[in-house]
């Protein structure tokens, strides 16, 4: 009898215990919660300015590049690059002969710039864009 009440009382400290432990570990969680919305929020806030200034200053030039249109623009989620993307609007089946792709994004983006691309930066993703920061002469 004594024996049962005694492992009767064990039982009661561990659930005890490990109640007060599952609160404290709740606790931590929503602290750890609330510091990575604060941080969210602040990261959130702090590119405002930034994405306000890119809109006012970013403007899309169109360039031809042999027989082909290219728009060039300063990348809003790169700071610092300039994305080229290709406008292929017209589908024509006898248009001028191919070139590769990022030789056509690197005259674009020096028509329409005037600068030259760093090849050192120069990349492309799954949507067909190149990214590139540039290399303009010191005047």
């Amino acid at each position: 009898m004594m024996r049962h009440s005694t492992q009767a009382g064990m039982q009661a400290r561990t659930q005890a215990r490990t109640q007060a432990e599952i609160q404290a570990e709740i606790q931590a969680q929503t602290r750890a919660k609330t510091r990575v919305a604060g941080l969210c929020a602040a990261m959130v806030l702090a590119t405002f300015p930034l994405a306000s200034a890119a809109l006012e200053t970013a403007e899309a030039k169109h360039v031809n590049v042999l027989g082909r249109a290219w728009s060039v623009e300063p990348a809003e989620e790169a700071p610092g690059f300039y994305r080229a993307t290709r406008l292929n609007n017209e589908m024509e089946p006898f248009r001028p002969p191919a070139v590769l792709s990022v030789r056509q994004a690197i005259r674009a983006i020096k028509g329409a710039t005037g600068c030259s691309a760093n090849l050192d930066t120069i990349y492309r993703t799954i949507s067909g864009s190149y990214y590139t920061t540039l290399i303009c002469p010191q005047n």
